[in-house]
């Protein structure tokens, strides 16, 4: 059987006990008036503190503001040339790329700059074929390319003076 372990003795501390604490907030609470103080100003409303929504990290309020008219401008720059160029006509398809592209341009959160990346992409550029139906394509291509060159062929040798045995008429027909 194993021995219990030693408890080492209570330790006596080198300095004595601290008086309590006389401090302007420990006394306050002990009188109504002073609990009722307290009680008024941690009820009071405060101001949120930290950056104001909408403004990405690392930058303040009146740092990216500049940025973002920059990018406003451009962006209204940028969309009429995409009107021109792919007969863009309504308004408010105009509007959604301008806030698209200014989204783009403006520092910020890299998921929401590749969102707005994509929407312009998927509105100006068409998305490519499937490649089953370019495979098909280019299939029937092939099969009717082969077809033509058999019939250029076979006309030849009839025009040439020969002549075509039952088989091989069969396998022109």
């Amino acid at each position: 059987m194993r021995k219990p372990r030693k408890k080492s003795a209570p330790r006596t501390p080198k300095e004595p006990q601290k008086a309590p604490k006389n401090n302007y907030f420990a006394t306050l609470m002990s009188t109504p008036e002073g609990r009722a103080k307290r009680r008024a100003w941690s009820t009071k409303p405060r101001k949120n503190g930290g950056r104001p929504p909408g403004v990405p990290d690392g930058y303040r309020k009146e740092d990216i503001k500049p940025i973002r008219e920059k990018a406003k401008e451009e962006a209204k720059d940028i969309v009429n040339i995409m009107s021109k160029k792919y007969n863009i006509e309504d308004e408010y398809s105009k509007e959604a790329l301008t806030t698209a592209v200014e989204v783009m341009r403006v520092p910020g959160e890299t998921r929401e700059r590749l969102a707005a990346a994509r929407l312009v992409l998927d509105f100006t550029r068409g998305k490519p074929a499937s490649k089953s139906e370019v495979t098909l394509g280019k299939a029937e291509d092939f099969l009717s390319s082969l077809l033509l060159q058999e019939e250029e062929q076979t006309n030849e040798h009839i025009d040439d003076g020969q002549e075509t045995t039952s088989s091989s008429k069969t396998l022109i027909n």
